[in-house]
């Protein structure tokens, strides 16, 4: 979970106790709080001439037709597809202000909506991510596009024929798409597809999570493992549970390291996601992540004393 230096009196600040009403509050509103931050923390618009952005789309005018407005298309994809992300993931932070403060309080469901707020900004930071290359984050987002496609057929098989056709005509469009971009398909031993490569920049199909999670702050320690293991209600991790209601009435006993892990998970991906959408659109979004971190700091202050006051 979320271990921290111990406080003066050398208790160790593991969090390893009960949910409290007033560290739930404190909890929610310190989210309420970053939330509204990051949705208010953007310039209009998007930088200059040497924003990644901007020379990604000046890279693109020198082309021929049709590549020129294929990949123009697809930087718009791109654009649209991490101001989803990043919607999602606010809206997850959202709820996840109502689960800490609920009651009883929450077991392991903090850091299954902490999880969908670490995906969707990895997934931002993986289109966006600095210093790569525009082929490759062509590259990326193919394999992504075609990934969807994959899903959406299977999902499509189990509502009928109509829905299979409207499907198959979707991915002949996505197909053309991605050969007018220039995406070639990567194939292993097998023929199975694996990936795209676009002007000698490959990546896989799909983005790797536990891969991506290595954009995140170093103080979240394997925060995606951790994160998984509630969501996928693994023995290993929910069985800890059962550790706090020994003592009580509940089967399950949410602990106050969860809620930790979460709310550090949270404020880390937003950092990162938003360190990468300054980056590539050229804006100065310092004075935002400055405010995040001074946050951050406050509230483990705030709750390391609403934890271990009284044993002070």
């Amino acid at each position: 979970m979320t271990d921290q230096p111990g406080i003066e009196d050398g208790i160790p600040v593991t969090f390893t106790v009960p949910i409290t009403e007033p560290f739930a509050r404190a909890a929610a509103q310190f989210l309420k709080g970053i939330r509204e931050l990051v949705t208010n923390g953007f310039p209009e618009g998007v930088g200059g001439p040497e924003s990644p952005f901007r020379r990604d789309a000046a890279a693109f005018d020198a082309l021929p037709e049709p590549t020129r407005e294929a990949r123009r298309s697809m930087q718009g994809m791109i654009f649209e597809i991490v101001q989803l992300a990043w919607a999602n993931a606010l809206d997850h932070i959202r709820a996840l202000e109502q689960d800490l403060v609920m009651q009883p309080p929450p077991v392991w469901s903090p850091l299954t909506l902490s999880r969908v707020v670490m995906e969707n900004c990895l997934f931002l930071h993986y289109l966006i991510e600095p210093g790569v290359p525009v082929t490759k984050r062509l590259a990326r987002c193919a394999g992504l596009w075609r990934t969807d496609i994959d899903h959406m057929e299977k999902t499509a098989r189990a509502f009928g024929q109509e829905q299979e056709a409207q499907i198959a005509e979707t991915r002949a469009y996505v197909e053309q798409a991605l050969a007018d971009v220039g995406a070639v398909e990567r194939t292993n031993a097998g023929g199975k597809l694996i990936g795209y490569e676009v002007e000698g920049e490959r990546a896989a199909l799909d983005i790797n999570i536990t891969q991506a999670a290595q954009a995140l702050p170093s103080y979240l320690p394997a925060p995606y493992r951790i994160l998984s293991g509630a969501t996928h209600g693994r023995p290993w991790m929910i069985g800890r549970a059962r550790e706090l209601a020994r003592e009580s009435d509940e089967s399950l006993v949410g602990e106050a390291a969860t809620a930790m892990t979460a709310v550090m998970a949270v404020i880390g991906s937003l950092e990162t996601a938003l360190a990468a959408w300054g980056d590539y659109f050229g804006l100065d979004l310092s004075e935002t992540l400055e405010k995040l971190d001074d946050r951050r700091r406050a509230f483990f202050i705030e709750a390391v004393i609403l934890t271990y006051g009284e044993a002070q």
